[in-house]
């Protein structure tokens, strides 16, 4: 290969991993066939740059939830749902405002003068340019782009960037270690401190270990709730599916459901109950934790080997083992939504292995999909929220959605949505009734804006569609006599024979 100066980087004390790429881009191969290789070392450097920067941000102790909630996913996650250009940008904002707790060489490599470092950027945007190119690049552009890789590797190894005193199961001594997954309980502990991240650590541990699902089944009490006779023929008559059962965020004893429906559970012959509350913060409300703990008991009966699968490829070996019905039970299926780990995500993988899920919490629409039998607790009560309270139900609505408070581009957008979240409980006190593209219009507000809000505040209102009030035409003049909110819409089109899909967004107490 003619790209010499990458070829230099190899007598340096580069991490391993660095090394193999470089060796990959430097071997024999003529230099129009190393696009690939070229693009396997520019994502080696990224995930590099991402560990070295959340180690600097877990270390700083100025930690923001957004991130925080990232980094779960992430530890979370098998460590291939995240590229590496996303997970250097990530770790970019993490430490943009470590600055001066940063050596300044570092630093450059995420900003430079409040924009991305052009250079380090440039590297996330290689893949797509080979994938467009056929794979293949001219051999010229080859070898610019493994001077720059290779200038790049030799500044940060001059500058001693490379050299952490921290270990953790993502960088340690010898660089990043190829591994974003914690896959051990110590692995989780290494992070625990008393930051905030270090705290969130700690709930997670809490979560892992036995003594959880102890404390679950001694949380369940005593209750004079009726289990509807929908739910008791939903277990008796299938042996798959989810329901949901909402109940009204003004209901004064919100876990009797729960209460109920698990010890009516606990008393079935040939049924396995699973049954516990979401935490806010944590891993309880992922798929994958659950999936870890029906593994966990299936595999007590079983002589399976359960070591390197899958948990879905090893929850599917075991369960063709295990005849027992199993029926989940789950509070607060609400909490932390939108997260893309969400138990709601793993409707299918339950199904799938014949088990059954029982969901009980607040009812969002975004969670209606999600369950097959939809079922409101007796007597649902509706009403509006005080501000303080949607204000909480908001930021749970946004925690992974968007926009976050953290993040101070998106910071507008927070304060207009509880802009409009006041002035819409507000108004909903006055007229009882709200049109959203109305509303939208006398406020001057995005309808998009207006949309959230409404959907938001379903758990405590009634909603429903309406048409547009439609215009009459003058017979003599073929114009309407009369504009009305439909008119501005059949004008602009030029046309009337067309039906308007499109309705208004209603919601009432």
């Amino acid at each position: 290969m003619e790209c010499k100066p990458l070829s230099d980087c190899l007598q340096t004390a580069l991490p391993l991993r660095l090394h193999r790429t470089i060796e990959a881009v430097v071997g024999d191969e003529p230099a129009e066939y190393v696009a690939d290789e070229l693009v396997e070392l520019a994502e080696e450097i990224l995930q590099h740059l991402a560990a070295i920067g959340i180690v600097y941000y877990i270390k700083s102790g100025k930690h923001k939830e957004v991130f925080n909630d990232f980094l779960i996913q992430l530890f979370n996650s098998s460590g291939h749902d995240f590229n590496a250009g996303p997970l250097y940008r990530w770790a970019a904002n993490m430490v943009k405002d470590l600055e001066s707790e940063m050596p300044k060489a570092l630093y450059g490599l995420y900003w430079e003068q409040g924009q991305l470092n052009k250079a380090v950027n440039h590297l996330s945007e290689l893949r797509n340019q080979v994938m467009h190119g056929f794979f293949v690049l001219p051999p010229e552009r080859n070898k610019q782009e493994a001077e720059q890789m290779a200038n790049l590797l030799m500044f940060m190894q001059a500058q001693n960037l490379f050299q952490l005193e921290y270990a953790y199961h993502f960088f340690n001594q010898k660089g990043f270690t190829g591994q974003w997954q914690i896959k051990e309980e110590q692995e989780w502990q290494l992070l625990m401190d008393d930051s905030a991240f270090g705290q969130l650590c700690n709930n997670i541990v809490s979560e892992i270990q036995s003594q959880f699902w102890l404390d679950q089944a001694s949380m369940i009490q005593p209750t004079i709730f009726s289990v509807p006779d929908s739910i008791k023929s939903f277990v008796e008559n299938s042996d798959k599916g989810a329901l949901a059962y909402w109940v009204s965020p003004h209901n004064p004893k919100p876990m009797e459901a729960y209460f109920g429906i698990v010890s009516w559970l606990l008393t079935q012959k040939h049924v396995t109950c699973i049954a516990y509350a979401f935490r806010e913060h944590g891993l309880s409300y992922t798929g994958g934790f659950l999936i870890k703990h029906i593994n966990d008991i299936l595999a007590k009966d079983t002589a399976a080997n359960t070591k390197g699968k899958k948990p879905e490829l090893l929850l599917k070996t075991l369960r063709q083992q295990h005849e027992h019905k199993i029926v989940v039970v789950v509070q607060n299926i609400h909490l932390a939504m939108f997260s893309p780990q969400h138990l709601s995500k793993f409707v299918n993988v339950l199904y799938d292995n014949n088990i059954q899920l029982i969901a009980i919490g607040q009812a969002y629409e975004h969670l209606n999909t999600a369950f097959n039998q939809l079922l409101f607790e007796k007597d649902y009560v509706y009403g509006l929220p005080d501000l303080t309270v949607a204000k909480l139900a908001l930021h749970n609505y946004l925690r992974f959605k968007g926009p976050s408070k953290d993040r101070l581009e998106e910071l507008a957008d927070v304060n207009l949505l509880e802009e409009v979240l006041a002035k819409v409980i507000d108004a909903l006190k006055d007229t009882k009734s709200l049109y959203a593209r109305r509303f939208a219009d006398e406020h001057n507000y995005n309808i998009e804006y207006v949309h959230e809000i409404f959907t938001l505040l379903h758990p405590w209102v009634k909603s429903h569609r309406s048409a547009f009030e439609e215009d009459v035409l003058d017979e003599l003049y073929g114009f309407p006599s009369q504009m009305t909110e439909v008119t501005p819409i059949y004008l602009s089109l030029g046309r009337r024979d067309l039906r308007l899909e499109y309705q208004h967004k209603v919601i009432t107490l």
